[in-house]
This record gives C-alpha cells, structure tokens and sequence, in this order.
C-alpha cells in the first residue's frame, strides 16, 4: 500500500470519527434539555402554498416579523382580513405534555372613527425545540358591536390572576390555541380565557 492511500484512508477514519462525535454531542445535548418535541409540519392552504415562503420556520423570539408574516398571513387566506392591523403577539403555553407551546398574531380593525378597534381574526404558529415558530392557521372572528374594543385573550391577566387566585397564572391551550384557557399552575384551576 503507498503512502497516499494510506494518508488517505487516515483522513477518512478522522472525518468518520469527527462527524460521530459532532452527532453524538448534538443528540447528547437535546436529550439533556429534555425536548421531546417534534418541530410541527405546517398544513398550508393553497393559496399560501402557491404564494410560497409560509413553509419555512421563522424566529419565535422576533414578534415584529410574526406580527407581519401573521397579517400577510391572513391576508391571503381570507380576504376580508386584507388590511387588518396585528397587533402583539402573545405566547401561549401547550397544557399537555408533548405539544408544542403556540404564538397567536390577533388581527384588529378600526370599528367606528374615534371608537377604537374591534378583533377581527387571529393567526397561530406553533413553536418547537429549536425556538422556531411554523404558521399554524387563520381564524376569522364573527362581527362584535361597533365600537366595541377587544383583545385576546379577552380575559386579561388580572383579572384571570384575581379569579385564580394566584400573582402568575400561566396562559394554555388544550386543543386550539384560539381558545386558551388561564390556568393556576399549583392548584390547575383554570379559567377560559374567551374566545
């Protein structure tokens, strides 16, 4: 055997070994963190599949771009929410262990002039292990009075905080992270959060 092919066959141990252990380490890690939880497939609409760019994962610690991608989001799966304003993000806990914590965009329009904003549909991504967040949905909401302000969840967190009788009542979804529900983490008394 020469020299080169046995330098070459060295080479090749090294890398072999070194891509072991680099997997190794990185399956070693995620276990340590306790992560069971599959990054979730968006289920994409049509129309969203033949825009392109919504199957991609986008960062869950960056509201702005949720906020945005949400309402362009919205936008094109149903047109009547073409215009609707997102407002913040809010971050919602999964309530059973193995699902994946949920994001939700709410969508406001301008009810009246001067009466404020009314919510008018909402969006949800959901986040797995790695920090990333996958689109979700979109849900439209049936025509409130106008005038009448809202937001979601539509039971603030003083008031769930009051009615749960704890300083920190956590935010959780069961099936649809559209319908959360407020939950006492020590005594797991909950409270619906609206609709």
């Amino acid at each position: 055997m020469s020299r080169r092919a046995i330098t070459l066959a060295a080479a090749a141990v090294v890398v072999f070994f070194a891509v072991t252990l680099i997997t190794l380490t990185h399956v070693i890690s995620n276990s340590a963190t306790g992560c069971a939880i599959a990054a979730p497939v968006p289920s994409l609409p049509a129309s969203l599949r033949a825009l392109g760019g919504f199957d991609q994962s986008f960062d869950a610690n960056n509201p702005e771009e949720l906020a945005q991608v949400g309402q362009n989001a919205a936008a094109v799966v149903i047109p009547n929410l073409d215009g609707a304003q997102a407002q913040q993000p809010v971050n919602i806990a999964a309530a059973v262990a193995g699902q994946p914590a949920a994001i939700v965009v709410p969508l406001a329009a301008q009810a009246t002039p001067g009466g404020g904003v009314r919510l008018v549909g909402l969006v949800s991504f959901f986040v797995g292990c790695s920090g990333r967040a996958y689109f979700g949905s979109v849900s439209a909401i049936a025509s409130q009075a106008a005038g009448a302000a809202m937001t979601f969840p539509t039971v603030g967190e003083g008031a769930a905080a009051t009615q749960l009788a704890t300083s920190a009542p956590e935010l959780v979804y069961t099936s649809s992270p559209f319908m959360p529900e407020w939950r006492n983490a020590q005594s797991g008394m909950t409270i619906a959060a609206g609709e």
